[in-house]
């Protein structure tokens, strides 16, 4: 059932940013914008490298 999914999006959006690598340490210090933009590079680029993913780097380059 599709429906499921759309019961709880806080934890269906907390899932994916675990899924992609990132820690609840790293969602309390990244704005909502930050993180949904680093999902949303990660599908952009998962055609192409369906293993990767959020470094440090990548998280550290947000916040500076």
């Amino acid at each position: 059932n599709n429906n499921a999914k759309e019961v709880f999006p806080e934890h269906e959006f907390i899932g994916s940013c675990l899924r992609i690598g990132l820690h609840i340490a790293d969602l309390k210090e990244l704005t909502y914008v930050d993180v949904m933009k680093i999902l949303i590079t990660f599908v952009g680029n998962n055609s192409s490298n369906s293993s990767r993913i959020a470094t440090q780097n990548d998280i550290d380059k947000l916040l500076g």
